[in-house]
């Protein structure tokens, strides 16, 4: 991608990016994501701001259809006082 700190020629195109992304979000537990290296004033196609949100997306959309979200219970590393209801405020 080129809107990067540092591009690397010859590496993954968008859609082997993206397929790996699935395989691991399908059948690994995921917690966290991070999206790091997108730099706009590198990016004068904003090809890679857009790759960007889509892998946000996609891994989103991995994770609803892998069962991982919604979660049907409150996960083990998460405090006891911390409020799961989002219509409530926070204590």
């Amino acid at each position: 991608m080129p809107g990067t700190g540092w591009p690397e020629p010859g590496g993954l195109l968008p859609r082997e990016a993206l397929k790996l992304l699935e395989l691991i979000v399908r059948h690994v537990p995921v917690c966290g994501l991070e999206v790091v290296e997108v730099s706009p004033p590198y990016d004068i196609s904003d090809m890679t701001s857009l790759m960007a949100t889509r892998v946000i997306c996609d891994v989103m959309a991995h994770l609803v259809v892998s069962g991982q979200l919604p979660r049907k219970e409150k996960p083990s590393w998460l405090h006891d006082h911390c409020n799961m209801a989002v219509d409530q405020k926070w204590r």
